[in-house]
């Protein structure tokens, strides 16, 4: 992998460097999440974050645009939310049983989610996704679900597949092939596709209904209501993986965005602003096989007290302030798409970015990255090195090309942004003609 020298940093990173190198002896791989393996110069250790800001064991200080890879859409130790949650420790941190909260806050999400009649909690998106589909299988009598190129719907090994263009196989070594034998992928935003990997077998058809895990895509006009109407007519029950886009695109997500419902919803990340917790909801035909105890739900941890204090707690400032967030967050992801198209342009760096909503997508490519094709033609490892020397000027981002924004991100903020990109575009240009040709420049980046 291609790093960023440590010989032409401005800052000190020798605490993080220090804090990996001690992690590394006992925790394999001196990560807890692989995601985080690929920051430069050293994955970073931070001790602090408030607002859009946050603070390394250096004393560096960052706007931050990773957000804990999507969760803090309010930002870091939002208010409202740490007073619900300190409120809460103090009664108890978990009980074994039901408490008050698991129907306030079920009833926030059926109030705020199109297609939420019912509901159920788990603890990641990972665990919602697996839920989903073993209530589509419940629900219709099969077994085969469609899943589609590209899209990310968590790490279990029956649906970690085709996760990129460029392999259908498992996305990772030590997962059991035969576990997604009852998947068939398919090219999404194609109509024609979808119907010919169709038939009565189909419990389930799933997908982000904006991909943004693998480049911010948005579906073309009418795509998802073609989908819609598709798995209506073969009993068939459309799930939307809004892991990512639930409360961020808009309080109803990119269903209430797109105006179209499906049958069950996955949320997580934004739900708990911070904190572990994922939902599933849909329309109570489907649900009904939870309800009627056909099927059981089951963990520990779910709706854990502390977790639903939290998720609670953000739904109802969302909803509160829903007029105003949701300008505030378009607008703000459209500036900082903006700073990275301007920067890259002025320093000849090929900077394209999509964006959606609150979340938002960057490449470097000498050609438009408009769907999960032409991901092929970005250089992944040039982007990493940019993501390097963003942290240099004091901006913090997912080395992969994911951005977030979220109600904290200020004017200021951002144009202190504007500015850093555009010296780190600047220095990319130069030390890039500086050094040899790269041969990781076309290693597919997940």
């Amino acid at each position: 992998m291609a790093n960023v020298d440590a010989s032409v940093t401005k800052r000190s990173y020798d605490r993080s460097r220090s804090q990996h190198e001690r992690a590394s002896r006992t925790l394999a791989g001196g990560v807890a999440t692989a995601f985080r393996a690929a920051q430069t110069p050293v994955p970073i250790s931070f001790e602090r974050g408030s607002g859009a800001r946050l603070w390394d064991i250096d004393g560096n200080e960052y706007v931050d645009y990773a957000l804990a890879f999507g969760p803090m859409l309010l930002g870091h130790s939002p208010e409202p939310v740490i007073a619900a949650v300190e409120q809460q420790l103090r009664r108890g941190i978990g009980y074994g049983a039901s408490h008050r909260l698991e129907a306030e806050l079920a009833e926030a999400v059926c109030r705020t989610v199109p297609s939420a009649e019912l509901c159920v909690f788990s603890n990641t998106g990972s665990e919602a996704v697996h839920a989903a589909l073993r209530i589509a299988r419940a629900a219709t009598s099969r077994r085969r679900i469609i899943k589609f190129r590209g899209h990310y719907h968590g790490w279990f090994d029956p649906i970690h597949v085709a996760v990129s263009a460029n392999s259908d196989g498992p996305g990772t070594e030590g997962q059991d092939p035969a576990a997604a034998a009852s998947v068939t992928i398919c090219d999404w935003d194609d109509v024609a596709a979808l119907e010919s990997a169709l038939d009565d077998d189909v419990a389930a058809i799933i997908m982000e209904p904006v991909a943004v895990n693998g480049g911010c895509f948005t579906p073309s006009l009418g795509y998802l209501e073609a989908v819609r109407a598709l798995a209506t007519e073969i009993g068939a029950v459309l799930v939307f993986d809004e892991v990512i886009t639930g409360y961020r695109a808009a309080l109803g997500g990119a269903q209430e965005r797109l105006n179209v419902v499906p049958d069950l919803t996955v949320l997580g990340k934004a739900l708990g602003a911070g904190l572990p917790i994922s939902a599933v909801c849909g329309s109570a035909t489907v649900m009904d096989v939870i309800r009627s105890g056909r099927m059981a739900h089951v963990g520990t941890f779910n709706a854990n007290p502390v977790c639903a204090s939290a998720a609670h707690a953000a739904i109802t400032t969302l909803e509160r302030d829903r007029d105003e967030i949701y300008d505030q967050l378009d607008a703000a992801a459209g500036e900082l798409s903006d700073a990275f198209s301007t920067a890259g342009a002025e320093a000849g760096v090929p900077l394209r970015v999509n964006h959606f909503g609150g979340a938002a997508y960057g490449f470097i490519s000498d050609r438009p990255v408009e769907g999960v094709d032409d991901v092929k033609w970005a250089d992944a490892a040039a982007y990493r090195r940019l993501a390097g020397l963003l942290l240099d000027e004091g901006v913090h981002v997912i080395p992969r090309g994911l951005l977030y924004v979220s109600t904290a991100h200020s004017e200021a903020d951002l144009a202190e942004t504007r500015n850093a990109v555009r010296r780190a575009a600047e220095r990319l240009a130069r030390l890039d003609g500086e050094r040899p040709s790269d041969p990781d420049t076309s290693e597919e980046d997940q």
